[in-house]
């Protein structure tokens, strides 16, 4: 039996996009919400169309080259795309993201709204977590 995937946030997935998008077999996604499973597509090429930003491969080791996150257009994707996962975005990548959505010509305003929210709740613990690991490690 296959193990289920439940998406989180900062997540990175090796999709398999075949129904979608017929001239690709596979992308690489980051997961940007759960309530509603959105992601965005890293691509290897910068194209302005995609509103994207840098990400470096000396930061991830699933990258062979630097890549660019495309912040246009939150694909909702269910777990059945999931190939599997393959790291997760830092929080410096994850903030960056943050403010392409909340500046986006791209994305709906509600849209935007529920995104940012939830995503910046989801920064907000990150950092209160960590900050709980280093208080406890002292």
């Amino acid at each position: 039996m296959d193990k289920i995937i439940v998406p989180q946030i900062s997540e990175v997935y090796i999709i398999d996009v075949s129904k979608i998008l017929p001239h690709c077999e596979t992308k690489y996604c980051i997961c940007i919400t759960t309530g509603i499973n959105k992601y965005f597509l890293i691509n290897s090429e910068n194209r302005k169309i995609y509103d994207t930003f840098e990400i470096n491969a000396s930061d991830y080791s699933f990258l062979k080259h630097n890549s660019y996150v495309g912040c246009s257009k939150a694909h909702v994707l269910d777990s059945n795309f999931i190939i599997k996962k393959i790291g997760n975005l830092n929080f410096n990548d994850m903030s960056k993201i943050l403010e392409k959505i909340r500046k986006s010509k791209y994305i709906a305003k509600p849209e935007r709204e529920s995104m940012a929210l939830e995503l910046e709740e989801w920064l907000n613990n990150y950092q209160e977590n960590q900050l709980k690991k280093k208080f406890n490690n002292r």
